[in-house]
């Protein structure tokens, strides 16, 4: 029938993401935040004159960029096991990891913060770009991300 579509074709057009994630349901949904946070943290990072602070924020970042690999494998998993297509979180077990792959990607939003702190802090002293504890609020944000993310 030409008005039909087939499966194969429907199936075609869908990313990835769509297939293992779901398209618009509670696991896509902490996986886009998550990696959205990440995006935003090496965004942002780009705008640090080069120094002993920009190094240790790059670190920072490409800890938390790895998280990043970990949470949609958490999140493709966790559609399989507990497919969701809606905003209505899981209960029991699926629901918990929900909400600490929630605060994971909260924290990392955070640590993005953390960075549009110490670009201000720079052009107010430049002398903090030689100084890495400037990151410690990153850092910090970033352990707590992968203790969450791996724990």
């Amino acid at each position: 029938m030409p008005g039909r579509r087939r499966w194969r074709d429907v199936l075609a057009r869908r990313s990835p993401d769509d297939l293992e994630l779901g398209e618009g349901g509670v696991w896509r949904r902490l996986h886009d935040r998550f990696r959205r946070a990440v995006d935003r943290y090496h965004q942002l990072l780009e705008g640090v004159p080069d120094g002993a602070l920009r190094d240790a924020l790059e670190l920072c970042g490409a800890r938390l960029a790895a998280c990043l690999d970990e949470v949609r494998a958490a999140c493709a998993a966790e559609q399989a096991a507990s497919p969701s297509a809606s905003l209505e979180v899981p209960g029991g077990a699926a629901g918990e990891h929900h909400a600490r792959l929630s605060r994971a990607a909260t924290l990392a939003a955070q640590a993005a913060e953390a960075v549009t702190m110490a670009r201000v802090r720079a052009r107010s002293d430049p002398s903090v770009l030689a100084d890495p504890a400037g990151a410690g609020a990153a850092e910090r944000a970033v352990a707590q991300v992968e203790a969450l993310v791996r724990g």
